[in-house]
């Protein structure tokens, strides 16, 4: 698998992480888009001029285009692109009862419409590479939605949606689009998460309940691995499942 160019958004913590540094060590260069650059100092610490770190405010539209332009520029081109980024966590368990007009918004401007506007402007320097792929990265709440997590849930039926839409529109760019969900991984908010949901109540049907136990980030980096490779150029418009048998 020849180096890749990648635009990891999020990747500088928990399974952006584990995707960024799965390009980093193929031999591949990496611009990671977060809200605070700092989390991304031991990433550049490790692997020096071969990553970058932008600013990225992943729910003003503009600033979508603005970082994926800033992030080409350092790469010189792109092959890859990972819409990575989202609001998870305590963040996003929010029953039908709690959801506000302003959590509402700003769910699906950063889960949706960050995911469309860093694709739209990521587009024409994808074609210029000839084979370029767009990596979502949905979850297995795109299929089966877990209690207490109600808007979250859409955003990503949303993304894996958007998958097939963006598929169908860029294959004769030689664009491949290809969504990946995650099941029960452990990340580092996985605790937080659980006791946020026991504290209001609600009885999760997703942690520790799969078959192949909890996966772990790489597990997902993997995943994303092979789908920028040659061993997948005939996959697109699909949402492969990394969920250990979870929906099985």
């Amino acid at each position: 698998m020849k180096p890749l160019r990648a635009i990891v958004t999020g990747g500088a913590t928990n399974i952006g992480r584990a995707i960024s540094e799965a390009f980093l060590n193929a031999g591949g260069r990496v611009v990671v888009g977060q809200p605070d650059v700092s989390v991304a100092d031991s990433l550049i610490k490790e692997y020096g001029d071969r990553i970058e770190v932008l600013s990225l405010d992943l729910s003003e539209a503009s600033q979508c285009r603005s970082f994926i332009d800033a992030a080409v520029k350092w790469l010189g081109g792109l092959d890859v692109l990972v819409n990575n980024a989202a609001i998870t966590g305590p963040g996003s368990v929010e029953t039908l009862a709690e959801v506000s007009a302003e959590s509402f918004r700003k769910m699906v401007n950063v889960n949706i419409g960050g995911v469309l506007f860093c694709s739209q402007a990521a587009v024409p320097y994808l074609k210029e590479s000839g084979q370029g792929v767009i990596v979502h990265i949905s979850s297995i709440n795109a299929i089966r939605p877990q209690r207490g997590a109600i808007v979250y849930a859409a955003t990503k039926a949303a993304v894996s949606s958007l998958t097939q839409s963006m598929a169908k529109e860029l294959a004769a760019d030689r664009i491949r689009v290809v969504a990946v969900a995650p099941g029960d991984i452990q990340i580092d908010n996985s605790g937080q998460v659980e006791r946020e949901q026991a504290s209001r109540g609600i009885v999760s049907d997703v942690s520790l309940q799969t078959p192949l136990g909890r996966g772990e980030p790489k597990d997902v980096a993997a995943t994303v691995m092979f789908l920028c490779s040659d061993g997948a150029k005939f996959v697109t418009g699909t949402t492969w499942l990394v969920d250990g048998g979870l929906l099985a």
